[in-house]
């Protein structure tokens, strides 16, 4: 090809790259667009030009690869670009409202005696985030600053981060938080009590515990209940701490995926645990100078107990210690892993020649079999939390529950008037915490016991990480396989975690249960004191980065695809093709 031809080239591709052409055509338009310029003709290659097998076939000429790529990327960076929002993220006023920053993350940062933000500690935080310069993050003023052992600020600059894929993470907005004086805030704090209260107690056995029941009533009398449950209604034995997106309340408490076993190439796991002592050795932060200490970013004087025993999840502690050190694709990367295992009839019967269903020529590998979809599950747990770290440092930075326990602390002491609502005060989950916790000494009254010695990471609340990067894994694996397929033989835990046994009930669906992956992971951690139930918003973040990741590559593959499918998590079914998300 001449340098000519080669100008005329790139220079209709730029011209074509503002518009929205067919995935074909942007595979095969270097080649098409030259033929185009040249001749009139569009669909001419040189290739057809010089016969079939004349010399050594290496596809396209380079000049037209490399402009098709670019060609490519361009027209997913302008989808990506339209669907940034214009509108910035608001917050709900917190942090304006209060000059002691009372609604306000500051973990780690210099704090008083009642652990109230140092205003110059709070002011720097602030002009590093609003310079996003890295010298300012380095000359934030924080709390046992000579501390080798101290806490550290858990990467606040990926907030501002970039990535290639999808829509860009400070491109999703979402609901604010709940406001440090409303009665939703106060209701999430009376189910946080009440998961410390019940840690111990098994899944199995939730509708015949009276603890449980009472629980469930106290929870009911909240004037915020109904953020409890998708659609409103009591809570019940049966539906307390579930997630609230479809397929939460249906079967065990706990997904298929986070018992049953997988193959890791020839390595089979089983899916036990070595489980934490139960009971108050393993309820931290119940003191008051602890507390304290943690909050100006001290090392924890306690760790956690282990019995030495490999169990099966069967009560919230168990699975509050599996997300306390999980990392962010496991449990999708699991999820992928067993659905594998269930054979031809877990795929999605729309994907193109998968490694079960072959064509008569091909096999896969590389684009819809094991070589490139667990790269789109593993992808998008990373590109989800590129969504929360924005949200959490650059919009809300909203109190952990483990500061809100110890705002009540000091009001119970009287030593400050917060403006907390009065129903937390009143509800019988704190009464019972106080009792619980012998906190006769008034210093630890009202404490929230937590389930990490550490207490919350070095970030702010609102949402959870683990809420996003799991709704993102799960949702690509939805794209994946066929959500209607009902998983053989499930199981669950027995009371004391030692073995698996049937669930005979309705049927488990793929879908459903990857929906409760996302619900357990989400809510493990408010089961263990580290967020809000709230902050489970993050789910909505996660399933559209996934959305976003699949539409830039559905118009990558050169197979004859109709497209990517699934159900979002509010029901509705989405087919995502050539860069768009339809109807399905």
């Amino acid at each position: 090809m001449t340098k000519q031809n080669d100008s005329i080239s790139e220079t209709v591709t730029d011209m074509l790259s503002d518009f929205n052409v067919s995935r074909r055509d942007l595979l095969r338009g270097g080649a098409a667009v030259t033929a185009a310029a040249t001749t009139g003709v569009v669909g001419s290659t040189s290739a057809s030009a010089m016969g079939p097998l004349a010399g050594q076939v290496f596809g396209q000429n380079p000049a037209q690869r490399r402009n098709a790529a670019r060609n490519l990327r361009r027209n997913s960076a302008n989808r990506n670009r339209l669907q940034f929002p214009l509108v910035s993220q608001t917050n709900n006023g917190d942090e304006t409202l209060y000059a002691d920053r009372r609604g306000s993350y500051s973990k780690s940062l210099l704090h008083n005696e009642f652990g109230e933000v140092d205003a110059a500690s709070f002011d720097s935080f602030l002009v590093a985030l609003d310079s996003r310069d890295p010298a300012d993050f380095e000359n934030i003023i924080v709390g046992n600053a000579t501390d080798t052992d101290r806490v550290r600020l858990v990467s606040p600059q990926a907030a501002f981060s970039f990535d290639q894929s999808g829509v860009d993470g400070n491109g999703y907005r979402m609901p604010n938080a709940p406001a440090f004086a409303s009665a939703e805030t106060a209701a999430e704090m009376g189910e946080l009590y009440w998961y410390a209260l019940t840690r111990d107690v098994p899944f199995l056995a939730y509708e015949d515990r009276n603890i449980i029941q009472r629980a469930s009533d106290d929870l009911n009398a909240f004037s915020r209940s109904d953020i409890f449950l998708q659609d409103g209604g009591a809570v019940t034995p049966g539906t307390i701490f579930r997630g609230t997106i479809t397929g939460n309340g249906i079967g065990p408490f706990v997904s298929q995926f986070l018992y049953q076993p997988f193959f890791f190439g020839r390595l089979e796991v089983e899916q036990r645990y070595d489980r934490p002592v139960k009971g108050a050795i393993n309820d931290f932060m119940t003191d008051y100078d602890e507390w304290l200490g943690i909050q100006n970013g001290a090392a924890p004087s306690e760790s956690t107990t282990f019995s030495g025993k490999k169990r099966f999840i069967a009560t919230m502690r168990d699975l509050g210690e599996f997300v306390h050190v999980d990392f962010p694709i496991q449990s999708p990367l699991y999820a992928f892993l067993i659905c594998l295992g269930f054979g031809p009839d877990a795929r999605d019967p729309n994907l193109p020649h998968t490694m079960f269903d072959q064509s008569a020529t091909q096999q896969p590998f590389v684009s819809f079999a094991e070589g490139g979809l667990p790269h789109l599950v593993m992808q998008g747990p990373r590109i989800g939390l590129l969504g929360a770290w924005f949200q959490k440092w650059a919009a809300h930075r909203r109190l952990r529950p483990e500061v809100y326990a110890g705002r009540i602390n000091n009001m119970l002491r009287g030593r400050r008037v917060y403006d907390i609502n009065q129903e937390i005060l009143d509800s019988d989950a704190l009464a019972r915490t106080i009792a619980a916790t012998e906190s006769d000494v008034a210093t630890n009254q009202g404490l929230l016991p937590m389930g990490f010695p550490e207490g919350s990471p070095a970030h702010p609340a609102y949402p959870g990480g683990h809420s996003t990067f799991a709704a993102a894994g799960a949702t690509l694996c939805k794209a994946i396989f066929d959500e209607d397929f009902v998983i053989p033989n499930p199981v669950q835990s027995n009371n004391s975690g030692t073995q698996l046994i049937p669930w005979g009930g309705e049927d488990l669906t793929i879908g459903n249960e990857l929906n409760k992956l996302v619900g357990n992971i989400t809510h493990g951690r408010d089961g263990a004191g580290m967020h809000w139930r709230s902050d489970g918003r993050g789910n909505f973040i996660g399933e559209d980065v996934a959305i976003s990741l699949l539409q830039d590559y559905s118009v990558t593959y050169n197979d004859a695809f109709d497209g990517f499918q699934l159900t979002r998590f509010d029901g509705t079914r989405i087919r995502i093709v050539n860069g768009q998300v339809l109807p399905n």
